[in-house]
């Protein structure tokens, strides 16, 4: 019942930029053929290095922000996708094969860019953004108090 709320939840959010819904699916987040999987089980790459790295590049102090962050920064990827050159899109399918370490990752072309646009929404959005990661909070704490991870 709360996950399927909270999908209904994200899913209105996200149809703004042009994204058909949001699907409560994966233990990580991630942008697919016009959907924004999203994980409530385990944030993703929610670990020291990955803080640091968007914290010092930039400026921020992630942390408080960071499930909104991760769902902007899937819808990021839908909206700045067509800026890639196709050389970049090329070379980011080919790197995306390969087992990549975090830093490499993390500085491909088209992470940039979507982190920079989360940042920039979170920036000029902040009440917004904070008042609807507190509503989508509630609902997750209600999920997790059932132990109800199962979609």
């Amino acid at each position: 019942m709360y996950a399927s709320t909270l999908e209904k939840k994200i899913s209105k959010f996200v149809r703004r930029f042009g994204i058909k819904r949001a699907y409560c699916k994966d233990d990580f987040m991630y942008f697919e053929d016009g959907t924004v999987f999203f994980s409530i089980t385990r944030i993703p790459r929610y670990h020291p290095d990955y803080v640091e790295f968007i914290n010092n590049k930039y400026e921020i102090n992630i942390v408080p922000w960071f499930f909104i962050f991760s769902l902007l920064h899937e819808v990021g990827h839908h909206i700045t996708i067509p800026q890639l050159t196709e050389e970049q899109k090329i070379y980011e399918y080919t790197m995306r094969m390969m087992d990549l370490d975090q830093k490499t990752y993390l500085n491909l072309p088209a992470e940039g860019l979507a982190n920079k646009w989360a940042i920039d929404y979170i920036s000029n959005h902040q009440q917004e953004c904070w008042d609807f990661q507190r509503k989508c909070s509630k609902i997750m704490q209600h999920i997790y108090k059932k132990k109800s991870f199962h979609y």
